[in-house]
């Protein structure tokens, strides 16, 4: 009646175990999908202050001197925010890539 009883422990415990190993490894990817959104808001914010940059020069008036600079007032900060997120990216994925190896090391 013990041994039942230990191994009706055991099985449980292991069911514990599964189910926690399934969460994780569905946290590790959420986390890693969530940085790698933090490179593609990068990446776009860029290209929009590229954008504005490209479309001011070309159809605005550049001999205005407000004019050049409410086009440095729109790109700059974009091309800074982008920058910034860029830098984070490589931050989270330097920090995190162990966790995305581990999961992978457990999955053989």
């Amino acid at each position: 009646m013990d041994e039942n009883n230990i191994d009706e422990k055991l099985i449980t415990w292991n069911k514990v175990l599964d189910e926690i190993r399934i969460d994780t490894e569905l946290m590790v990817h959420d986390l890693l999908s969530g940085i790698a959104y933090v490179a593609a808001s990068g990446i776009l914010v860029i290209a929009l202050g590229l954008y504005v940059l490209f479309v001011g020069l070309k159809y605005g008036n550049t001999n205005e001197p407000m004019f050049v600079v409410g086009l440095a007032i729109a790109s700059i900060p974009s091309f800074i925010i982008g920058i910034i997120n860029l830098n984070r990216y490589v931050q989270l994925r330097a920090r995190y890539i162990r966790l995305s190896d581990l999961q992978d090391k457990l999955k053989k």
